[in-house]
């Protein structure tokens, strides 16, 4: 019996050192055994060697990264309860606060206790095919969203009840591969950082633009629609608001498509909306097209007052155009300010603004196309106007960044304020 306790001690030692152990045994027969003889007993202890297979050393960086973006990874593994809690640790998948259930456990549980369960679990330890499916099954009922990863044909039935099934290309069986959403070319974790990070780049893009665009749309809109409600003669034409839409949005949203990540990008929280307009860019979107709009009335305002109704117009689809130009810039991030840069400078967003730029200056100075589009020559006193409320429409979105910003730690201190108490 001490011997016995000795054994159990040793394989726990090295279980928590995250070894894989493996006990030898032996015995002496003189006859081959019968074929359905029981041979594995009366053994005697030869000893135990503890094996690992260590995690590549930009795993765990990646979990932490993962962690940030509000993801959280779940280890399913068919090791020993021991040895997986000391690889989680190790990786920073099992911290404090968190819970480790073997497979007993798991089969002991009905699914509203698993469900229960699984919030707080982030190990599962000695677990059989079924039991991974059961916890597929349980974090899509708490409402999660659940990538799972697997090679073996006993993951096959969890690929497929995940939400996004990933299989690994290298050493993935062919039944995992065919029911997996995605393939692992290169059987690495950090490769599935990685498209996380550049899919949240294409949707942030995505909302760029459409935010970018429609923001012109309703400024234009708004323009249009308060003059008629107080009988004013038209700030804009038909012809300046095709040009703005055509030379200076245009050109910028494309750029805006390309747009580097931000350096913040993978610190967001996961979106589990299933549509592209999000609650604040509804707000964004309505807020920044109305103070541009604010702003082209102001100018036509000012110039149809001071000098005359061409001058107005003139000075109006200046203001409309320029902000719609220096609004791009803004759309880096919508959290972080104007001077923060992505990974990357976007080069193709200065080439759009210099293009955008050169083609305003062409219809503003040659006389011709004055004429063509209704435009006329601008004093110093009016370009100075023009430049001043095209700024405000920078300044109006870097104070919105800001206020929020603001009310996002005043929530963040509360929140803390309440734990602590």
């Amino acid at each position: 019996m001490a011997d016995q306790d000795n054994i159990l001690a040793l394989s726990h030692k090295m279980s928590d050192q995250a070894l894989r152990v493996l006990g030898f045994a032996s015995k002496n027969m003189l006859n081959l055994p019968q074929e359905d003889e029981n041979i594995e007993e009366h053994l005697v202890f030869l000893g135990a060697v503890g094996m690992i297979d260590p995690a590549r050393d930009e795993v765990k960086a990646s979990i932490k990264m993962a962690r940030e973006a509000g993801i959280k990874t779940i280890m399913i593994t068919g090791d020993h309860k021991n040895t997986a809690v000391a690889i989680a640790k190790n990786l920073g998948i099992y911290t404090n606060g968190n819970t480790v259930i073997s497979g007993t456990e798991l089969n002991e549980m009905t699914d509203n206790e698993l469900d229960q369960a699984v919030k707080s679990a982030t190990v599962f330890a000695r677990v059989s095919p079924n039991d991974k499916l059961r916890i597929i099954q349980s974090l899509k009922r708490n409402d999660e969203v659940v990538a799972m990863t697997g090679d073996g044909v006993n993951d096959s039935p969890a690929l497929k009840a995940a939400d996004i099934g990933v299989a690994m290309g290298i050493g993935g069986t062919d039944v995992a591969k065919d029911v997996s959403d995605m393939i692992l070319l290169n059987d690495s974790f950090t490769t599935i950082t990685a498209a996380i990070r550049e899919g949240r780049k294409v949707y942030r893009n995505i909302q760029k633009v459409i935010q970018f665009l429609l923001v012109g749309n309703i400024a234009e809109i708004t323009t249009l629609f308060v003059a008629t409600i107080f009988n004013w003669d038209a700030p804009l034409l038909a012809v300046h608001i095709l040009w703005v839409n055509l030379a200076t949005a245009s050109l910028p949203a494309l750029a805006l498509g390309v747009d580097p990540a931000s350096k913040n990008i993978m610190k967001h929280k996961p979106v589990k909306t299933g549509t592209l307009f999000e609650k604040d860019l509804i707000w964004r979107v309505i807020s920044q097209g109305i103070f541009v709009a604010l702003m082209t009335l102001i100018a036509y305002w000012i110039g149809e007052s001071f000098d005359n109704p061409i001058a107005g117009q003139t000075m109006a689809f200046c203001v409309l155009a320029l902000s719609q130009m220096l609004r791009a810039f803004n759309q880096h991030s919508n959290t972080d300010p104007i001077w923060v840069r992505g990974s990357k400078i976007n080069v193709w967003l200065i080439i759009s603004f210099i293009v955008s730029a050169i083609l305003m200056g062409i219809i503003l100075f040659t006389p011709n196309l004055q004429t063509l589009f209704h435009l006329t020559s601008l004093t110093s006193r009016q370009w100075l106007v023009v430049i001043i409320l095209s700024l405000f429409s920078i300044l109006q979105v870097e104070i919105s960044k800001w206020i929020k910003k603001l009310i996002k730690a005043k929530q963040k201190e509360n929140k803390l304020q309440t734990v602590s108490d």
